[in-house]
């Protein structure tokens, strides 16, 4: 198989060129490829907003508006306001890295050890942890918006093919 990173391979024009030519097989295994790359992607995008969230909440409680510990306000701080709507589709046993946009840092700001000292973090350092993040989600949600743009097609391929038959 071939050894590039499987957003590369999604993400290549090839990948859906010709789609109409393809197998069905072939069609079935793009738009599963491309459905648990997006899934990766969503799920990486959730830990970022979880990150956010629980800086958003430091600074908040450093400047006075909130005041219940972080301990006290995990739960509301990581609810999922649409728990309701949950599919289960980030049940990813085993994800790969994260994908490379150019800020290993991320790598840094997404380990636990800056939960742990979060509060030793000073406000300078809160700010920067939380605008690299943004900046790291919004090229992930830009990486996402394209996979998706992707699967689509695979799917609207596949939905074509069975009105036909």
């Amino acid at each position: 198989m071939n050894q590039r990173r499987r957003i590369d391979q999604v993400l290549d024009p090839g990948f859906v060129s010709g789609i109409a030519d393809l197998g069905i097989e072939d069609v079935r295994e793009r738009r599963a490829l491309s459905g648990d790359v997006e899934n990766e992607l969503s799920y990486y995008r959730r830990m970022l907003h979880g990150r956010m969230d629980l800086i958003r909440f430091e600074q908040r409680r450093r400047s006075g508006e909130e005041k219940r510990s972080l301990i006290e306000a995990l739960p509301s701080i990581l609810a999922d306001p649409e728990s309701g709507h949950r599919s289960g589709r980030y049940e990813v046993p085993d994800l790969p890295p994260l994908p490379d946009v150019g800020h290993r840092e991320i790598d840094h700001i997404l380990g636990d050890d800056v939960l742990i000292r979060l509060d030793a973090i000073d406000d300078a350092g809160l700010e920067s942890a939380l605008e690299a993040i943004q900046e790291i989600e919004a090229e992930i949600s830009e990486q996402r918006r394209q996979v998706q743009a992707v699967e689509d097609a695979f799917v609207e391929e596949l939905a074509a093919r069975y009105r036909v038959s």
